[in-house]
Protein backbone atom coordinates (compact mmCIF):
# COMPACT_ATOMS: atom_id res chain seq x y z
CA UNK A 1 0.00 0.00 0.00
CA UNK A 2 2.42 2.33 1.00
CA UNK A 3 4.83 1.58 -2.23
CA UNK A 4 1.89 2.24 -4.22
CA UNK A 5 1.57 5.84 -2.40
CA UNK A 6 5.42 6.74 -2.78
CA UNK A 7 5.31 5.75 -6.77
CA UNK A 8 2.21 7.69 -7.42
CA UNK A 9 3.84 10.43 -5.75
CA UNK A 10 7.30 10.42 -7.52
CA UNK A 11 5.20 10.15 -10.64
CA UNK A 12 3.49 13.58 -10.05
CA UNK A 13 6.56 15.30 -9.36
CA UNK A 14 7.88 17.03 -12.91
CA UNK A 15 10.93 15.42 -14.44
CA UNK A 16 14.11 17.44 -15.23
CA UNK A 17 15.32 18.25 -18.69
CA UNK A 18 18.78 19.08 -19.12
CA UNK A 19 19.14 21.02 -22.87
CA UNK A 20 21.05 19.78 -25.43
CA UNK A 21 24.79 21.08 -25.75
CA UNK A 22 25.07 22.06 -22.04
CA UNK A 23 27.12 19.78 -19.83
CA UNK A 24 25.72 19.40 -15.91
CA UNK A 25 29.13 19.92 -13.44
CA UNK A 26 29.15 17.77 -10.49
CA UNK A 27 30.35 19.89 -7.15
CA UNK A 28 33.21 18.87 -5.84
CA UNK A 29 33.67 18.43 -1.76
CA UNK A 30 35.64 21.49 -0.10
CA UNK A 31 37.44 19.37 2.00
CA UNK A 32 39.23 17.56 -0.84
CA UNK A 33 40.28 20.48 -2.88
CA UNK A 34 41.79 22.06 0.37
CA UNK A 35 43.47 18.76 1.42
CA UNK A 36 45.51 18.69 -2.10
CA UNK A 37 46.49 22.30 -1.77
CA UNK A 38 48.18 21.91 1.55
CA UNK A 39 49.64 18.66 0.39
CA UNK A 40 51.53 20.58 -2.38
CA UNK A 41 52.46 23.76 0.16
CA UNK A 42 54.09 20.93 2.75
CA UNK A 43 56.34 20.11 -0.26
CA UNK A 44 57.03 23.39 -1.71
CA UNK A 45 57.89 24.71 1.66
CA UNK A 46 60.22 21.46 2.97
CA UNK A 47 61.62 21.71 -0.53
CA UNK A 48 62.49 25.47 0.29
CA UNK A 49 63.78 24.68 3.72
CA UNK A 50 65.88 21.06 2.87
CA UNK A 51 67.72 23.13 -0.39
CA UNK A 52 66.96 26.47 -1.07
CA UNK A 53 67.35 27.42 2.01
CA UNK A 54 70.90 25.68 2.36
CA UNK A 55 72.21 26.51 -1.30
CA UNK A 56 71.66 30.37 -0.37
CA UNK A 57 73.61 29.92 2.70
CA UNK A 58 76.36 28.69 0.95
CA UNK A 59 75.88 31.00 -1.87
CA UNK A 60 75.96 33.71 0.28
CA UNK A 61 79.37 32.71 2.69
CA UNK A 62 80.92 31.93 -0.69
CA UNK A 63 80.29 34.74 -2.61
CA UNK A 64 80.13 37.82 0.20
CA UNK A 65 82.67 35.91 3.46
CA UNK A 66 84.80 33.59 2.31
CA UNK A 67 88.61 34.47 1.83
CA UNK A 68 90.68 33.23 -0.91
CA UNK A 69 93.17 30.73 -0.92
CA UNK A 70 95.96 30.69 -2.99
CA UNK A 71 97.84 27.87 -4.36
CA UNK A 72 101.16 26.82 -4.69
CA UNK A 73 102.36 23.26 -6.33
CA UNK A 74 105.88 21.92 -5.70
CA UNK A 75 107.47 18.79 -7.64
CA UNK A 76 110.59 16.66 -6.58
CA UNK A 77 111.54 13.62 -6.30
CA UNK A 78 113.85 10.70 -4.42
CA UNK A 79 116.75 10.07 -6.29
CA UNK A 80 119.84 7.89 -5.71
CA UNK A 81 122.19 5.94 -7.57
CA UNK A 82 120.18 2.53 -6.54
CA UNK A 83 118.80 1.32 -9.69
CA UNK A 84 114.69 0.16 -8.69
CA UNK A 85 114.14 -2.89 -8.96
CA UNK A 86 110.60 -3.44 -10.41
CA UNK A 87 108.90 -6.81 -10.60
CA UNK A 88 106.00 -8.09 -13.10
CA UNK A 89 103.45 -8.02 -10.66
CA UNK A 90 104.51 -4.90 -9.81
CA UNK A 91 104.62 -3.48 -13.38
CA UNK A 92 101.02 -5.05 -13.96
CA UNK A 93 99.41 -3.15 -11.08
CA UNK A 94 101.64 0.33 -11.73
CA UNK A 95 103.58 -0.05 -9.19
CA UNK A 96 107.23 -0.30 -8.60
CA UNK A 97 109.21 -2.43 -6.60
CA UNK A 98 109.19 -1.74 -2.69
CA UNK A 99 113.13 0.08 -3.03
CA UNK A 100 114.70 2.14 -0.25
CA UNK A 101 113.99 5.03 -2.58
CA UNK A 102 110.13 4.61 -2.41
CA UNK A 103 109.95 4.19 1.07
CA UNK A 104 111.76 7.41 2.08
CA UNK A 105 109.43 8.92 -0.77
CA UNK A 106 106.46 7.50 1.60
CA UNK A 107 108.19 9.10 4.92
CA UNK A 108 108.98 12.39 3.08
CA UNK A 109 105.05 12.28 2.75
CA UNK A 110 104.61 11.64 6.58
CA UNK A 111 106.70 13.99 7.57
CA UNK A 112 105.11 16.97 5.37
CA UNK A 113 101.92 16.11 6.70
CA UNK A 114 103.19 16.04 10.26
CA UNK A 115 104.11 17.44 13.15
CA UNK A 116 107.67 17.33 12.84
CA UNK A 117 107.19 19.86 9.51
CA UNK A 118 105.26 22.13 11.44
CA UNK A 119 108.32 22.24 14.38
CA UNK A 120 111.41 22.30 11.86
CA UNK A 121 109.66 25.46 10.55
CA UNK A 122 108.82 26.91 13.19
CA UNK A 123 112.44 29.05 12.60
CA UNK A 124 111.41 30.61 9.74
CA UNK A 125 107.48 30.68 9.35
CA UNK A 126 105.19 30.76 12.27
CA UNK A 127 102.09 28.19 10.94
CA UNK A 128 99.82 29.36 13.30
CA UNK A 129 100.27 33.58 12.69
CA UNK A 130 99.84 32.93 8.98
CA UNK A 131 96.60 30.88 9.75
CA UNK A 132 94.48 33.02 12.31
CA UNK A 133 95.11 36.41 10.79
CA UNK A 134 91.91 39.13 11.21
CA UNK A 135 91.84 39.34 7.43
CA UNK A 136 90.23 35.75 7.16
CA UNK A 137 87.13 34.96 7.17
CA UNK A 138 86.01 33.50 10.95
CA UNK A 139 84.73 30.26 8.95
CA UNK A 140 88.28 29.26 7.84
CA UNK A 141 90.38 30.48 10.37
CA UNK A 142 92.09 29.21 13.53
CA UNK A 143 92.40 31.50 16.71
CA UNK A 144 95.87 30.84 16.86
CA UNK A 145 95.84 29.10 20.42
CA UNK A 146 95.12 25.64 19.50
CA UNK A 147 97.15 23.04 20.94
CA UNK A 148 99.46 21.71 18.42
CA UNK A 149 97.30 18.52 17.29
CA UNK A 150 94.48 21.03 16.07
CA UNK A 151 97.09 22.43 14.17
CA UNK A 152 98.60 19.77 12.61
CA UNK A 153 94.67 18.42 11.39
CA UNK A 154 94.28 22.09 10.15
CA UNK A 155 97.67 22.17 8.64
CA UNK A 156 96.69 18.69 6.88
CA UNK A 157 93.83 20.41 5.44
CA UNK A 158 96.02 23.12 4.37
CA UNK A 159 98.46 21.06 2.09
CA UNK A 160 97.72 18.25 -0.13
CA UNK A 161 100.82 15.48 -0.54
CA UNK A 162 100.90 12.74 -3.13
CA UNK A 163 103.25 10.01 -4.31
CA UNK A 164 102.91 8.19 -7.71
CA UNK A 165 105.11 4.65 -7.14
CA UNK A 166 105.05 4.12 -11.03
CA UNK A 167 107.40 7.79 -11.74
CA UNK A 168 108.47 8.43 -8.36
CA UNK A 169 106.88 11.88 -8.12
CA UNK A 170 106.44 14.00 -5.08
CA UNK A 171 103.86 16.25 -5.57
CA UNK A 172 103.14 18.68 -3.02
CA UNK A 173 100.25 21.84 -2.90
CA UNK A 174 100.11 24.24 -0.36
CA UNK A 175 97.41 26.76 0.18
CA UNK A 176 97.48 30.03 1.92
CA UNK A 177 95.21 33.13 2.38
CA UNK A 178 97.86 35.45 0.70
CA UNK A 179 100.08 34.56 -2.24
CA UNK A 180 103.46 35.67 -1.00
CA UNK A 181 102.81 33.34 2.45
CA UNK A 182 101.88 30.11 0.19
CA UNK A 183 105.22 30.50 -1.84
CA UNK A 184 107.18 31.15 1.37
CA UNK A 185 105.46 27.85 3.01
CA UNK A 186 106.20 25.94 -0.02
CA UNK A 187 109.85 27.16 -0.42
CA UNK A 188 110.20 25.87 3.44
CA UNK A 189 108.72 22.60 2.93
CA UNK A 190 111.02 21.89 0.30
CA UNK A 191 114.28 23.09 2.12
CA UNK A 192 113.03 21.03 5.31
CA UNK A 193 112.27 17.61 2.80
CA UNK A 194 115.80 18.27 1.66
CA UNK A 195 117.56 18.13 4.82
CA UNK A 196 115.18 15.52 5.87
CA UNK A 197 116.33 13.19 2.64
CA UNK A 198 120.19 14.12 3.52
CA UNK A 199 120.09 13.23 6.99
CA UNK A 200 118.60 9.97 6.13
CA UNK A 201 121.00 9.39 3.70
CA UNK A 202 123.83 10.02 6.37
CA UNK A 203 122.27 8.27 9.13
CA UNK A 204 122.10 5.18 6.94
CA UNK A 205 125.35 5.12 5.40
CA UNK A 206 126.75 5.79 8.68
CA UNK A 207 124.96 2.97 10.20
CA UNK A 208 126.28 0.88 7.69
CA UNK A 209 129.71 1.54 8.12
CA UNK A 210 129.24 1.44 11.85
CA UNK A 211 128.05 -1.58 11.64
CA UNK A 212 130.77 -3.16 9.14
CA UNK A 213 133.94 -1.05 11.69
CA UNK A 214 132.61 -3.17 14.91
CA UNK A 215 132.57 -6.25 13.25
CA UNK A 216 136.17 -5.42 11.77
CA UNK A 217 137.25 -5.13 15.40
CA UNK A 218 135.74 -7.46 16.98
CA UNK A 219 137.55 -9.65 14.52
CA UNK A 220 141.27 -8.05 15.28
CA UNK A 221 140.22 -8.50 18.97
CA UNK A 222 139.93 -12.64 18.40
CA UNK A 223 143.34 -12.58 15.97
CA UNK A 224 145.31 -10.80 18.35
CA UNK A 225 144.09 -12.70 21.35
CA UNK A 226 144.60 -15.96 20.05
CA UNK A 227 148.02 -14.42 18.64
CA UNK A 228 148.81 -14.11 22.31
CA UNK A 229 147.71 -17.47 23.52
CA UNK A 230 149.93 -19.10 20.40
CA UNK A 231 152.92 -17.34 21.58
CA UNK A 232 151.95 -18.30 25.31
CA UNK A 233 151.95 -22.32 24.76
CA UNK A 234 155.31 -21.70 22.33
CA UNK A 235 156.87 -20.22 25.01
CA UNK A 236 155.47 -23.18 28.24
CA UNK A 237 156.56 -25.66 25.40
CA UNK A 238 159.51 -23.85 24.43
CA UNK A 239 158.75 -24.73 20.85
CA UNK A 240 158.42 -23.29 17.61
CA UNK A 241 156.70 -25.96 15.56
CA UNK A 242 154.86 -28.94 17.32
CA UNK A 243 153.46 -30.54 14.01
CA UNK A 244 156.82 -30.69 12.79
CA UNK A 245 158.42 -31.88 16.08
CA UNK A 246 155.71 -34.34 16.05
CA UNK A 247 157.03 -35.44 12.68
CA UNK A 248 160.27 -36.34 13.88
CA UNK A 249 159.19 -38.59 16.69
CA UNK A 250 157.67 -40.35 14.40
CA UNK A 251 160.40 -40.66 12.11
CA UNK A 252 162.82 -41.85 14.95
CA UNK A 253 160.43 -44.40 15.83
CA UNK A 254 160.19 -45.66 12.52
CA UNK A 255 164.02 -45.45 12.15
CA UNK A 256 164.46 -47.23 15.22
CA UNK A 257 162.04 -49.77 14.43
CA UNK A 258 163.48 -50.88 11.26
CA UNK A 259 166.94 -50.90 12.94
CA UNK A 260 165.11 -53.20 15.58
CA UNK A 261 164.36 -55.47 12.70
CA UNK A 262 167.68 -55.24 11.13
CA UNK A 263 169.31 -56.17 14.53
CA UNK A 264 166.87 -59.29 14.83
CA UNK A 265 167.91 -60.43 11.67
CA UNK A 266 171.68 -60.32 12.02
CA UNK A 267 170.85 -61.87 15.31
CA UNK A 268 169.19 -64.85 14.25
CA UNK A 269 172.16 -65.28 11.35
CA UNK A 270 175.02 -65.11 13.74
CA UNK A 271 173.37 -67.81 16.16
CA UNK A 272 173.25 -70.25 13.23
CA UNK A 273 176.77 -70.45 13.32
CA UNK A 274 178.00 -69.09 16.70
CA UNK A 275 176.88 -69.74 20.35
CA UNK A 276 175.39 -67.63 22.46
CA UNK A 277 178.24 -66.37 24.49
CA UNK A 278 180.05 -65.12 20.94
CA UNK A 279 181.32 -62.00 21.42
CA UNK A 280 179.65 -60.98 18.04
CA UNK A 281 176.26 -62.50 19.82
CA UNK A 282 176.38 -60.72 22.90
CA UNK A 283 176.81 -57.38 20.92
CA UNK A 284 174.04 -57.76 19.06
CA UNK A 285 171.89 -58.55 21.89
CA UNK A 286 173.18 -55.46 23.80
CA UNK A 287 172.43 -53.31 20.94
CA UNK A 288 169.03 -54.53 20.77
CA UNK A 289 168.53 -53.92 24.34
CA UNK A 290 169.45 -50.43 24.21
CA UNK A 291 167.35 -50.10 20.68
CA UNK A 292 164.35 -51.21 22.78
CA UNK A 293 164.89 -49.17 25.58
CA UNK A 294 165.09 -46.45 23.18
CA UNK A 295 162.29 -47.12 21.10
CA UNK A 296 160.13 -47.93 25.02
CA UNK A 297 161.08 -44.41 25.22
CA UNK A 298 160.09 -42.60 22.00
CA UNK A 299 156.80 -44.61 21.98
CA UNK A 300 156.37 -43.01 25.75
CA UNK A 301 157.09 -39.74 24.81
CA UNK A 302 154.81 -39.87 21.85
CA UNK A 303 151.88 -41.78 23.40
CA UNK A 304 152.52 -40.71 27.36
CA UNK A 305 152.54 -43.51 30.77
CA UNK A 306 149.34 -45.61 31.05
CA UNK A 307 149.60 -44.56 34.67
CA UNK A 308 147.90 -41.20 36.58
CA UNK A 309 150.34 -39.45 39.07
CA UNK A 310 148.54 -39.39 42.59
CA UNK A 311 148.04 -36.10 42.87
CA UNK A 312 146.00 -36.32 39.83
CA UNK A 313 147.54 -33.86 37.83
CA UNK A 314 149.93 -33.75 34.46
CA UNK A 315 153.59 -33.84 35.43
CA UNK A 316 156.23 -32.91 32.34
CA UNK A 317 157.20 -36.07 31.78
CA UNK A 318 153.56 -36.94 31.54
CA UNK A 319 153.01 -34.11 28.75
CA UNK A 320 153.15 -35.98 25.32
CA UNK A 321 153.82 -35.10 22.10
CA UNK A 322 149.82 -36.55 20.96
CA UNK A 323 148.31 -34.19 23.71
CA UNK A 324 150.50 -31.40 22.86
CA UNK A 325 150.08 -31.37 18.97
CA UNK A 326 145.93 -31.75 20.19
CA UNK A 327 146.07 -28.03 21.93
CA UNK A 328 148.35 -26.68 18.99
CA UNK A 329 145.87 -28.03 16.42
CA UNK A 330 142.66 -26.62 18.16
CA UNK A 331 144.51 -23.37 18.87
CA UNK A 332 145.96 -23.34 14.96
CA UNK A 333 142.17 -23.85 13.79
CA UNK A 334 140.72 -20.82 15.93
CA UNK A 335 143.63 -18.92 14.93
CA UNK A 336 142.82 -20.04 10.88
CA UNK A 337 138.91 -18.92 11.66
CA UNK A 338 139.69 -15.81 12.80
CA UNK A 339 141.85 -14.94 9.98
CA UNK A 340 139.51 -16.01 7.79
CA UNK A 341 137.09 -13.83 9.94
CA UNK A 342 139.42 -10.68 9.76
CA UNK A 343 139.57 -11.16 6.01
CA UNK A 344 135.80 -11.52 5.63
CA UNK A 345 135.38 -8.23 7.82
CA UNK A 346 137.95 -6.71 6.08
CA UNK A 347 135.96 -7.23 2.91
CA UNK A 348 132.24 -6.24 3.97
CA UNK A 349 133.66 -2.72 5.14
CA UNK A 350 134.72 -2.24 1.71
CA UNK A 351 131.69 -3.07 0.66
CA UNK A 352 129.47 -1.89 3.55
CA UNK A 353 131.65 1.86 2.10
CA UNK A 354 130.77 0.94 -1.38
CA UNK A 355 127.22 0.32 -0.64
CA UNK A 356 126.61 3.55 1.47
CA UNK A 357 128.16 5.52 -1.77
CA UNK A 358 125.82 3.70 -4.11
CA UNK A 359 123.13 4.06 -1.91
CA UNK A 360 123.21 8.13 -1.23
CA UNK A 361 119.60 9.57 -1.61
CA UNK A 362 119.03 13.61 -2.96
CA UNK A 363 116.19 15.12 -3.36
CA UNK A 364 115.99 16.27 -6.96
CA UNK A 365 113.51 19.38 -7.66
CA UNK A 366 112.42 19.97 -10.93
CA UNK A 367 109.12 22.07 -10.29
CA UNK A 368 109.79 25.18 -7.91
CA UNK A 369 107.43 27.38 -6.17
CA UNK A 370 105.97 29.88 -8.44
CA UNK A 371 104.48 33.39 -7.56
CA UNK A 372 100.22 32.42 -8.00
CA UNK A 373 97.91 34.89 -10.11
CA UNK A 374 94.66 34.18 -8.67
CA UNK A 375 93.17 32.74 -5.89
CA UNK A 376 92.06 28.94 -6.32
CA UNK A 377 90.31 28.26 -4.17
CA UNK A 378 87.01 28.37 -2.96
CA UNK A 379 85.70 26.81 -6.26
CA UNK A 380 82.44 28.68 -5.67
CA UNK A 381 80.41 27.61 -8.57
CA UNK A 382 81.48 23.94 -7.42
CA UNK A 383 80.74 24.45 -4.03
CA UNK A 384 77.12 25.84 -4.40
CA UNK A 385 76.15 22.95 -7.12
CA UNK A 386 77.85 20.70 -5.15
CA UNK A 387 75.53 21.57 -2.16
CA UNK A 388 72.37 22.07 -4.20
CA UNK A 389 72.83 18.56 -5.63
CA UNK A 390 73.39 17.09 -2.30
CA UNK A 391 70.71 18.84 -0.41
CA UNK A 392 68.16 17.86 -3.47
CA UNK A 393 69.10 14.35 -3.24
CA UNK A 394 68.69 14.20 0.70
CA UNK A 395 65.12 16.04 0.47
CA UNK A 396 64.23 13.40 -2.16
CA UNK A 397 65.23 10.71 -0.19
CA UNK A 398 63.41 11.85 3.03
CA UNK A 399 60.09 12.88 1.40
CA UNK A 400 60.28 8.94 -0.38
CA UNK A 401 60.43 7.78 3.46
CA UNK A 402 58.07 10.37 5.07
CA UNK A 403 55.16 9.96 2.04
CA UNK A 404 55.57 5.89 2.09
CA UNK A 405 55.60 6.10 5.84
CA UNK A 406 52.26 7.89 6.07
CA UNK A 407 50.62 5.66 3.03
CA UNK A 408 51.40 2.85 5.20
CA UNK A 409 50.14 4.34 8.45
Amino acid sequence: MKATEATSEAARKPAVVIPLGKTRSIPIPRSRGVLAWAKRRWVLASALVCVALPTLLVTFYLVLIASDRYAVKVKFSVRGQETQAIDMLGVLGNFGGNSGMAADSYVLIDYVLGRGMIEDIKGTIDVRKIYSRKSIDWLSRISGEEKIEDVVEYWQKMVNASYEPSTGIIRIEVTAYDAKEAVELADAITNSSDQLINRLSTESRRDALKAANTELERAEQRQRMLRAQMRKFREQEQIADPVKRAGHQQEMIEKSRAELTRLDTELQAARGFMKEDAPSIVVLKNQRVALVNQLASLQKEVGGDTTTPSNGKPTEGNRTVAKMLASYEELEAERVFAEKAYITALASLERARYEADRKQRYLAIFDKAAMPEEARYPRKLRDIFMTAVGAAIVWAIGLFFFVGAREHA
